[in-house]
Parts: structure tokens; sequence; C-alpha cells
């Protein structure tokens, strides 16, 4: 990742083990996961914002694939 570039953050799997729905940062605010990188963040991360608010996502995110880089 690098400053400008445009990420999506993958959806959140359905836990089979609970009767309630993701509250993590995105599912609470009903996002649409795609963020524009501001800059980098301390800890080997970015600060990106997103429809909901700032999120800061580690290099370890888009090493497991959990965020992709779409422009």
């Amino acid at each position: 990742m690098k400053v400008g570039d445009l990420i999506k953050m993958e959806q959140c799997p359905d836990p089979p083990w609970s009767d309630y729905a993701c509250e993590c940062f995105f599912c609470s605010n009903d996002s649409n996961r795609i963020g524009l990188v501001t800059g980098p963040a301390p800890g080997n991360s970015w600060r990106v914002m997103f429809d909901c608010g700032e999120w800061r996502v580690d290099d370890f995110e888009a090493a497991r694939g959990e965020v992709k880089v779409i422009k």
C-alpha cells in the first residue's frame, strides 16, 4: 500500500456460533469497506479514510489478504 491507493477490506465471516451480528468498526457503521490511504501510521500501518471514518490498516492485514488495493 501507498498514499493515494484505494483499498477494499474483505467482508466479515458470519460466525456460525453466534446469533448476533458482527460489531466490528465496518459492520456497525454499515460501511462499503472502500477507503483511501491518507498516510503512514505507527506500527507498520496506514491511516485510511473510509465512508464511516478513519481507520488504521496494517501491512499484516494486507499480507493475509484481508485488504486489497483496487486502484
